[in-house]
């Protein structure tokens, strides 16, 4: 559909309003299509495209200038701390969130944390004394790691280092994710070049870009490349890694000595991992650490950042996400690991009872002897 109306054959226009919500609607950005296609067709990309164009013609609602700006309101949401997160269970408000904004009631929203992911490391310090280092990398604390979940970015810290990696941390915490998702492309281009003005003289120096979030790495590896240029931002995507990739890819993980708990694990990969044919890295090294891994045969789980969270698409997120449920549920793991955060929200709102799994590194830091 898209194709035809770009081409003119259809008599809607891209931008239309008809053809956004009837076309390109539930689109959910997962990159699935890029794998699965058989002219592997980016649906994510091209809907950014014509979700920027949209938005040059008619506008931006105030809930996708919020989800495009997320990564200052988790900052903001981190200095007022606990009183950020009690604001939101206050009796309705969640309620008054919905109509207002149009965010489901239904959904749990996120927590902050006040003492970020780099506050504890600025305190803390590397551990590995770079001269002694196998390898040096710089990691990216994205903003889902920094300001809700940096006990993630301490467990990854922690394996690095046990893998013999001198860590420091990145002082920016915006891949550009959240406003390329939404179609805010001068957003998103402005938090390239900035990473890459940032990061792009350390790798020069012989330094690797690690992150956690899988989504926050394929925008480097991947997205950057549709935003920007030369050669700075191509070698920036080529020593860009997921964590776990990471340490596979240069058999770090090798050099630790694991004591995992003979646990079971079922392993669900985010999609934008395995559209990059990048998602098998993962539970090579969880095996390794001595980890009894059934890797889910899954699709996306239907969180899709921040499609899961809109009022108009909670029912189709839920449903999306029974079917990765099923997959769960069949599966003898005895713990679910699933190294996207909006994987884990979905699986943590499976019912009231549940709560979020952990992120592999999580599980990895747990094996550390």
């Amino acid at each position: 559909m898209l194709r035809q109306a770009m081409s003119g054959d259809l008599p809607d226009d891209p931008t239309d309003e008809e053809f956004m919500s009837e076309v390109l609607d539930l689109c959910i950005g997962c990159k699935g299509c890029a794998k699965d296609c058989p002219s592997e067709v980016d649906m994510a990309k091209l809907k950014a495209e014509v979700t920027h164009a949209y938005h040059q013609e008619h506008g931006s609602s105030l809930r996708d200038k919020l989800f495009a700006n997320v990564d200052t309101l988790a900052r903001l949401g981190s200095a007022l701390a606990p009183l950020s997160n009690a604001a939101s269970a206050v009796p309705g408000a969640r309620t008054v969130i919905e109509k207002t904004v149009g965010i489901a009631s239904d959904r749990t929203l996120p927590t902050f944390e006040r003492e970020s992911l780099q506050d504890w490391f600025a305190d803390r310090g590397p551990q590995v004394d770079e001269a002694a280092a196998d390898r040096k990398a710089v990691l990216f604390p994205d903003t889902y790691t920094n300001y809700s979940h940096p006990e993630i970015g301490r467990a990854a810290v922690e394996v690095l280092e046990a893998a013999g990696v001198h860590v420091q941390l990145a002082d920016r915490t915006d891949s550009g994710r959240p406003a390329h998702s939404k179609g805010f492309l001068e957003k998103s281009r402005a938090a390239a070049e900035q990473n890459v003005e940032a990061l792009a003289p350390a790798v020069a120096e012989g330094w690797d870009v690690v992150l956690v979030e899988p989504s926050d790495a394929v925008m480097f590896q991947l997205d950057y490349l549709d935003l920007l240029s030369g050669a700075a931002v191509e070698t920036l995507a080529e020593n860009t890694y997921g964590l776990c990739e990471y340490l596979d890819r240069f058999d770090l993980d090798r050099n630790v000595e694991w004591a995992a708990p003979g646990e079971a694990l079922t392993y669900h990969g985010h999609c934008h991992q395995k559209a990059t044919k990048k998602d098998h890295h993962a539970v090579g090294v969880l095996r390794r650490a001595g980890y009894d891994v059934d890797p889910l045969d899954s699709g996306c789980c239907g969180m899709a950042g921040s499609f899961g969270y809109e009022r108009e698409h909670f029912s189709m997120s839920k449903a999306i996400g029974s079917i990765l449920f099923d997959q769960v549920d069949d599966s003898d793991g005895e713990t679910v690991v699933a190294p996207g955060a909006s994987c884990r929200t979905q699986l943590g709102d499976r019912d009231a009872a549940d709560a979020e799994p952990p992120h592999p590194v999580e599980k990895l830091a747990a094996a550390l002897a």
